[in-house]
């Protein structure tokens, strides 16, 4: 006999609101990058996005919130102060359960979750690095993607 009493899925949401590196950017079009560096890399993972979203004609210091994530830190992102306002949400490398997210996000396929377009691709040191190394796979996806989200 099934049981009827919980019949669905149940899943913890992230008890903390703010991250511990805190939020960068302006945000002024609704765009969120979240992406995970160890203190010795943040400032070289941002120079990088900035180049990558620069490409797209995105100023990522005025039109973007940028989010570096410590290590297996988890936030609720619908907490965050700002967020019902969110377009577009970039997650390099970070998966939606540690913001609380749960829907299934493929890489690199945009998924409309309320008001916002959730993007899912691979963690911002792997495409820098892949990038130094000459290669353009992971980087050639995620161009391919902001062309398609901003008419590039």
């Amino acid at each position: 006999m099934k049981s009827t009493f919980l019949d669905f899925h149940l899943f913890p949401v992230p008890e903390q609101v703010q991250p511990k590196n805190g939020i960068d950017g302006a945000g002024a079009q609704g765009i969120w990058v979240w992406y995970e560096a160890g203190a010795a890399q943040q400032s070289e993972m941002e120079g990088f996005l900035a180049k990558v979203f620069g490409a797209a004609k995105i100023d990522l210091a005025q039109q973007a919130k940028y989010i570096c994530l410590t290590k297996e830190e988890s936030i609720s992102f619908s907490r965050v102060e700002g967020s019902k306002t969110a377009k577009f949400v970039f997650l390099f490398g970070i998966s939606g359960q540690r913001l609380g997210l749960h829907f299934q996000l493929q890489p690199y396929q945009p998924v409309q979750f309320g008001a916002a377009t959730f993007i899912l691709a691979d963690s911002i040191a792997d495409i820098f690095e892949e990038r130094q190394a000459g290669g353009k796979e992971k980087s050639g996806q995620l161009w391919r993607t902001l062309k398609a989200c901003f008419h590039v």
